[in-house]
């Protein structure tokens, strides 16, 4: 009997190259969240760090505090244009997630339609020899009892 042979081989390894992509895709646009992340703590550590510097001061002038309310706006802008880019990043993920879970999906359908082929094969095949070892048998036993 023939050697094992998956018909749709090719459509495995296509459908097994969709999910690494799938999952690269996935991963890095978690890196990015994670870079995003960063930043916005990032910009909530520089303000504290800012008042604080003026707090500690023994004389704060007016300035001081205009300049640290300028820089808190900017700071505050800064932190809504991350949180945009968050709330985008999380939106995107979500919807790669979802993709990812198809993309393993229809990997894993065509991988179990293979161990199926797989159990069949190997069924007929052990079906095969015991049938060659039942006529071997037989024909043994016919030429041993055919010389009485």
């Amino acid at each position: 009997m023939k050697a094992f042979r998956f018909p749709l081989q090719r459509v495995l390894e296509w459908r097994a190259l969709q999910m690494r992509a799938q999952e690269e895709k996935l991963a890095t646009l978690q890196v990015k969240l994670g870079e995003v992340l960063h930043r916005e703590n990032a910009l909530v550590m520089t303000e504290l760090n800012a008042e604080m510097n003026v707090l500690r001061q023994p004389a704060v002038k007016g300035s001081e505090f205009r300049a640290l309310a300028s820089f808190q706006v900017r700071l505050r802008s800064e932190r809504l244009t991350l949180q945009k880019s968050r709330r985008l990043l999380e939106g995107q993920i979500d919807e790669q997630r979802k993709l990812l879970i198809k993309a393993r999906k229809e990997c894993k359908t065509v991988e179990n339609l293979k161990e199926k082929r797989m159990q069949q094969w190997s069924y007929l095949h052990d079906r095969e020899l015991e049938n060659t070892a039942a006529e071997s048998y037989i024909s043994s036993w016919v030429r041993s009892n055919s010389g009485q």
